[in-house]
């Protein structure tokens, strides 16, 4: 099920501050890290995501602490059935919790630059980006997607982004995709295909 917030700026500074401080202390300390208050928001509401979506679906009520796998993907050892997977822009914050391993990734439309698409694309999704009405638009669609693949597999992005949406490589893979266009962010979930996305109750 995934968690989502995407009216970050109607939250008030002093919430804000509120909301950190009620973080068990890894993750204040980890949250108050970020030099800006942007980057302080978005690490202290996921966490809240997550733990809002662990106590409606699980009756958990305690805060979690997390462990890293070797590329530094978290899991929770005290609750090795649940999986989650959190992502977070300037525009939305989201948690996705699932009885099975899963990927989510969000991020702001922002310019799809010839470097960057070069960069990250291959030959046929240049094409479909460059092609398409709203390069934008196009462009962070295709992240999110590989990026949710990355965090479903917990390798972290690695040498093989141009390639991770091919075939051979999402073989087994079902992959949703849900733009917002309004809020101006794109958000896409991963997971293996016999386990069921569900975005919305």
């Amino acid at each position: 099920m995934l968690y989502i917030n995407d009216h970050l700026e109607d939250i008030p500074a002093e919430l804000l501050e509120k909301a950190v401080s009620s973080l068990p202390l890894w993750r204040r300390e980890l949250a108050l890290k970020f030099k800006f208050a942007e980057g302080r928001r978005e690490c202290t509401l996921a966490y809240l995501e997550l733990c809002r979506g662990l106590q409606l679906e699980y009756g958990i009520t305690e805060m979690p602490a997390f462990s890293y796998n070797q590329s530094g993907k978290p899991f929770l050892p005290d609750y090795p059935r649940i999986h989650f997977s959190l992502s977070h822009c300037k525009k939305a914050i989201g948690c996705y919790i699932s009885p099975e391993p899963c990927g989510l990734d969000i991020e702001g439309i922002r310019s799809a630059k010839d470097s960057l698409v070069n960069y990250c694309m291959n030959e046929e999704e240049c094409r479909q980006i460059f092609s398409a009405p709203n390069p934008d638009v196009a462009f962070i669609t295709l992240w999110t997607r590989k990026e949710a693949v990355f965090k479903l597999k917990g390798t972290g992005i690695n040498d093989n982004i141009k390639d991770i949406l091919s075939p051979s490589n999402t073989e087994g893979i079902c992959i949703q995709t849900v733009p917002n266009l309004l809020n101006g962010y794109i958000m896409s979930v991963a997971q293996y295909s016999d386990a069921k996305i569900q975005l919305w109750k």
